[in-house]
């Protein structure tokens, strides 16, 4: 059956609608938490580091008016931890570069994450995953989990225990971005960053029952290292003269002919298969300085900063793949309201060591920290 024009011009302008109320509510509540708790949207526990980046293209990547070889930038680089300030949490770790030594505005900004999948993947289960997160987390993950069993594989694939140093793990996008060459044709590209020389396996593999079990992300009982071990351990390691050295690489594929068709693999839930889609060298990334607290905590990331041959796929509905890095671009007034707590209050102190101070969270609660 052939649905009339007027049809279907009208569900697509109510999928709109729905995205951008679902956009509003969700920046409004990120906002306010920035505004009241000077926090980030996630990932608050983290080191930013600076060093340069070189742009070293593999031949099969298409010429690009940005990534041109021989270029290079001053860059900075965030490794974080999602939701908890411990490093010795079952957590997702991530890492964020910036195409510029600078606390903001940069030519490019890539945010990436370990795993191969997201535990979410468009607008709608982000909401879903973040009512879970207002609950609690831990056990309140489950219902969720339950309901999405993609999710939980990719929990289970994501976080990461006990790491020994952040360029022990890879980090890949989970977001579809785009990529026009000088040919003028778009590319759907997806980027991961790994540390030179890496064979493997990452440092801080799950196990198996971690794998099962990513929602109980508490320190294991005889843990007697400090909370901020993973960061202490990556300012000595820089502070010792031994650079940090990655390989940004990327992957690229001929986006869907009818985007209003979107297959399967534009979600970020599908990895795309490395053997048709493999990874391609990008650039080289040399870490050596390890910045002060302040100036990470006034370091910020944000996807709008990219060249317009880089672009951002427009997202349709919330159930659009693309409705993820929507609700991120929206995410620059949270930013923007953490940025002013710090100028009203002042910014944050570094967190303790201890589990047994206030600010330490257990979920599920733990009678007594380790």
């Amino acid at each position: 059956m052939v649905e009339h024009p007027w049809v279907v011009a009208l569900m697509r302008a109510w999928q709109r609608f729905v995205l951008a109320l679902a956009t509003f509510g969700v920046t409004m509540l990120i906002t306010a938490n920035s505004l009241f708790t000077k926090s980030r949207m996630s990932h608050d526990n983290g080191i930013t580091l600076r060093g340069r980046l070189s742009i070293r293209l593999d031949p099969r990547v298409p010429d690009h008016e940005f990534f041109v070889p021989g270029r290079s930038f001053d860059c900075r680089i965030r490794h974080g931890a999602a939701s908890f300030k411990d490093d010795a949490k079952l957590v997702v770790r991530s890492a964020s570069i910036k195409f510029a030594d600078t606390r903001g505005r940069a030519p490019f900004d890539i945010l990436m994450n370990s795993g191969l999948m997201p535990l979410f993947w468009n607008a709608r289960t982000f909401m879903q995953f973040m009512f879970r997160s207002m609950q609690g987390k831990g056990k309140h993950y489950a219902p969720y989990l339950g309901r999405h069993p993609q999710a939980r594989i990719g929990g289970g694939s994501s976080v990461r225990r006990d790491p020994e140093a952040p360029n022990q793990m890879v980090y890949r996008t989970k977001t579809t971005s785009g990529f026009i060459g000088r040919d003028g044709v778009l590319r759907y590209v997806r980027y991961r960053l790994v540390p030179q020389g890496f064979v493997g396996p990452e440092s801080g593999l799950p196990d198996a029952w971690d794998r099962d079990h990513a929602w109980l992300q508490n320190p294991r009982g005889d843990e007697d290292r400090s909370r901020n071990y993973l960061k202490d351990a990556t300012r000595r390691l820089i502070e010792s003269g031994k650079p940090m050295r990655y390989t940004l690489q990327i992957q690229l594929r001929l986006p869907p002919p009818d985007e209003t068709v979107q297959p399967e693999w534009v979600s970020s839930a599908v990895p795309w298969d490395e053997t048709t889609f493999p990874y391609l060298d990008l650039a080289d990334v040399e870490i050596t300085e390890a910045l002060s607290h302040r100036e990470g905590m006034l370091t910020w990331f944000d996807l709008s900063h990219h060249p317009a041959s880089l672009p951002i796929p427009p997202a349709r509905s919330i159930d659009d793949a693309h409705s993820l890095n929507h609700l991120r671009l929206a995410g620059i007034w949270a930013t923007r309201a953490r940025l002013l707590s710090y100028r009203l209050s002042g910014i944050p102190k570094p967190f303790p060591d201890s589990r047994r101070a206030p600010d330490w969270q257990g979920v599920p609660p733990m009678a007594d920290p380790p």
